[in-house]
């Protein structure tokens, strides 16, 4: 019984190490792959940024991206969709015109808040180029 205890934790060990050092090749390969990519001439500017994020995890200061204030924004905005159209759902069932008012304005709304940070992230990328 002692000895298939043993026998389990080495075999174990083994095989935890074996695929942390295959993760870490693999790693390793992706890494020189991306350098020898970031090093040719013909590689434009946006391409260039995004694998030395994938290379550092660090966006450059310029490039768009969701904040925390439009990640709430578009929170907020997945919400608001989505009770509006439970809204219209439920105004079909019960036959209430109000909800459905109320539904198609919520909707609408919550479908201005999932776009608006796409859109302002889309605007901005096109000023920069």
């Amino acid at each position: 019984m002692e000895f298939a205890a043993i026998l389990s934790t080495v075999f174990s060990f083994v095989l935890i190490k074996i695929i942390l050092d295959q993760r870490a090749a693999a790693r390793s390969q992706n890494v020189k792959l991306l350098e020898e990519a970031l090093k040719s001439p013909q590689v434009d500017r946006p391409t260039i940024e995004a694998l030395t994020y994938q290379l550092t995890g660090k966006r450059n200061a310029r490039a768009p991206g969701i904040n925390g204030f439009m990640a709430f924004l578009l929170a907020i905005g997945w919400i608001a969709l989505f009770t509006g159209i439970a809204l219209v759902v439920v105004s079909t069932l019960v036959h209430v015109e109000e909800l459905l008012i109320a539904g198609t304005i919520v909707g609408i709304v919550g479908f201005a808040f999932v776009t608006y940070p796409f859109a302002l992230r889309e605007l901005e990328a096109r000023r920069q180029a």
